[in-house]
C-alpha cells in the first residue's frame, strides 16, 4: 500500500469538501419551504388597517375562546350583538402545511358560538384565525389550537 504525501491530502479533501457542498446545494433546493402567505407583500401594506382592528379586538371586555374536546372544536364569540350581526371568516391555518388551511363562514348560534366536527381536522397544531365582524366594526382574533 503506497502512503499518501501532503499533497494527495489536500486534493482529497478538496473533492470530499465540493462533494459536500454540492450534496447540501441539492438537499436545500429539494426541499419544499411554504411561505406563510404567497401575498405578503400586499398584506404589509394594510397592516396598519390591521393594528386598528386589533386595537377595538382588545378593548372588548369578552374574549374569543376556543375549546377542543373529543368531538367537537367550538369557538365562543364575545356577546355584543345578535346573533345575526356576525359574519366573517374562520381560518384553519396549518403552520406545517398550507395544503391543510380551510377556511370556513361565521355563522354562530343562539349562544354566540360556532362548532366545528374536530375529525375535519389533522392531528397537531393549527392557528385559528378569526375575522368577524359585528354590524360596521370589525374584529379580530388568533388562537392556537392543538388537536390530539
Amino acid at each position: 500500500m503506497k502512503k499518501m504525501n501532503w499533497g494527495s491530502w489536500i486534493v482529497v479533501s478538496f473533492i470530499l469538501f465540493a462533494a459536500g457542498t454540492f450534496v447540501m446545494v441539492y438537499i436545500s433546493m429539494s426541499t419544499n419551504v411554504d411561505l406563510v402567505t404567497d401575498d405578503y407583500y400586499e398584506k404589509e401594506l394594510k397592516y396598519q388597517n390591521q393594528i386598528e382592528v386589533l386595537k377595538s379586538t382588545d378593548a372588548l371586555d369578552q374574549k374569543v375562546d376556543v375549546v377542543v374536546t373529543d368531538s367537537l372544536l367550538t369557538i365562543h364569540y364575545p356577546e355584543i350583538g345578535s346573533p345575526d350581526q356576525f359574519s366573517g371568516a374562520v381560518h384553519f391555518f396549518r403552520p406545517s402545511d398550507k395544503r391543510g388551511d380551510v377556511i370556513l363562514p361565521v355563522r354562530i348560534d343562539s349562544t354566540h358560538s360556532q362548532s366545528f366536527p374536530i375529525a375535519n381536522f389533522a392531528l397537531g397544531l393549527w392557528r385559528v384565525k378569526i375575522s368577524w365582524t359585528v354590524g360596521t366594526e370589525q374584529y379580530y382574533s388568533e388562537l392556537p389550537v392543538i388537536i390530539r
